[in-house]
């Protein structure tokens, strides 16, 4: 006898009976938020499965096995542009190449929430550019309070700006205004009941930005793509403060003495007039924005551009220069006020080194490994191992491909700096500007 058997005998009960039917759901304008809350068991997911299904909007799902075991890169399709897929990272917070690579299992539970928005995003966009409706059921689900208010006020932002309908279900009413929902229903069964919009919160509003030291930057390097190592001479810090406590922070220093995109955005520095008059004026007018590092969980609220709009003016130059490989992905710059003029070129020593590699048939990364990198030098002929062997030192001493300034008088260069720049061979970062409106 199965147990349904024994227990009906048991109890006297008939056939199961039909649950109720989902409570309706309207989709949201455009760019807004719909917000779902009930009782657990109220049947918040039910009515979102019913909406998905009547709408063909897509659900948020949870991330599966397989998936989690997976690199997070190599979960969006192949066939989705590179660009995309960065951009989409980038929206739902994950502007951060320290993660694309790791399994998605390694993730804190707030960046798999961030993951799984990013692949219902991404993959929402019909070919016809008409975005479809996307669903979250229980966003805040194993998050603690701040990170689900961070999540929240991301979601709505992203909402806002890529025009999305978004249909969240929450079990946090304080999150309710960072959601900046356009209306709010309470499910309890068969029913959703309409509740008063909330007041809207705008977390921006409670960060607080003040100068800082370069101590402060210690604490945000192990969330930087570059490592703990210093971004160079520092002459600026700011930080960002969200409830008197350090979020993000900038740092700023003495520029490149040489880019090839400043011939022609900035002619009075040169390269030309730098190698004839010197770096004085240079130094005075022109600074470089280093790096910019926000805490994870504040990610995607605005909070970088924010912090470099306050920052920038009070550095007291003239112009500040970026090279930021991920310039062409995340707007974070361009929304500060940067523009984006050029991309830079390969040094000369990247371009020679890339020339030769390729007339051997061989490629950067059988050079990264040391032993390794003995053996392919030794079946080289002693004219092509002594090039290349030059040719690595030349790369190290390129400022730009390392960020590690230039090895004078070393004929050897560290291995953890000439694997970097190895790394780095192709890497063409784009170049932005900012300039001051005042005259200085």
């Amino acid at each position: 006898m199965s147990h349904l058997s024994f227990a009906s005998r048991q109890f006297g009960m008939g056939p199961a009976a039909a649950p109720p039917a989902p409570a309706p759901l309207p989709l949201p304008a455009p760019g807004s938020i719909t917000a779902v809350v009930g009782a657990s068991g109220a049947g918040k997911t039910r009515a979102l499965a019913r909406l998905a299904q009547s709408a063909g909007a897509r659900l948020c799902k949870p991330l599966t096995r397989q998936q989690l075991a997976r690199p997070v890169l190599s979960l969006f399709p192949v066939s989705m542009a590179g660009g995309v897929v960065l951009r989409a990272l980038a929206q739902c917070g994950l502007a951060d190449a320290t993660i694309w690579r790791r399994r998605a299992h390694t993730l804190s539970a707030g960046e798999q929430r961030r993951l799984e928005l990013a692949l219902a995003t991404a993959c929402s966009a019909k070919p016809s550019r008409c975005q479809v409706p996307v669903i979250v059921d229980e966003f805040d689900a194993h998050l603690d309070g701040e990170t689900a208010l961070c999540l929240a006020a991301s979601l709505a932002r992203l909402a806002a700006a890529q025009r999305l309908q978004l249909v969240i279900s929450t079990h946090r009413p304080e999150c309710l205004g960072a959601l900046n929902a356009k209306r709010v229903f309470e499910i309890d069964g068969e029913n959703a009941r309409e509740l008063p919009a909330p007041r809207p919160r705008d977390l921006l509003a409670e960060i607080s930005i003040e100068r800082g030291s370069l101590a402060d930057y210690a604490r945000f390097a192990r969330w930087h793509y570059l490592g703990s190592r210093r971004p160079g001479p520092v002459s600026d810090v700011f930080v960002a403060r969200f409830q008197g406590r350090a979020i993000a922070v900038a740092t700023f220093g003495p520029t490149h003495l040489f880019l090839s995109p400043r011939n022609a955005a900035l002619p009075k520095f040169s390269s030309v007039v730098v190698s004839r008059n010197g770096a004085k004026a240079l130094n005075a007018h022109v600074r470089l924005l280093q790096r910019v590092v926000v805490e994870p969980r504040f990610r995607a609220l605005g909070v970088a551009s924010q912090l470099l709009k306050a920052a920038l003016p009070q550095l007291g130059v003239r112009y500040v220069e970026c090279l930021a490989e991920m310039g062409q992905f995340c707007g974070f710059l361009e929304r500060a006020g940067f523009e984006r003029k050029d991309r830079c070129k390969l040094s000369r020593e990247a371009a020679r080194l890339s020339q030769t590699l390729m007339r051997l048939g061989l490629r950067p990364q059988s050079l990264l490994n040391p032993r390794n990198r003995r053996r392919v030098l030794a079946r080289l002929t002693c004219e092509d191992r002594e090039k290349i062997e030059r040719q690595l030192i030349g790369l190290c001493r390129s400022r730009i491909e390392t960020g590690a300034g230039r090895l004078r008088g070393r004929r050897v260069a560290p291995e953890a700096l000439l694997q970097r720049a190895l790394l780095r061979l192709h890497c063409q970062p784009e170049y932005f500007l900012w300039s001051s409106h005042e005259s200085l």
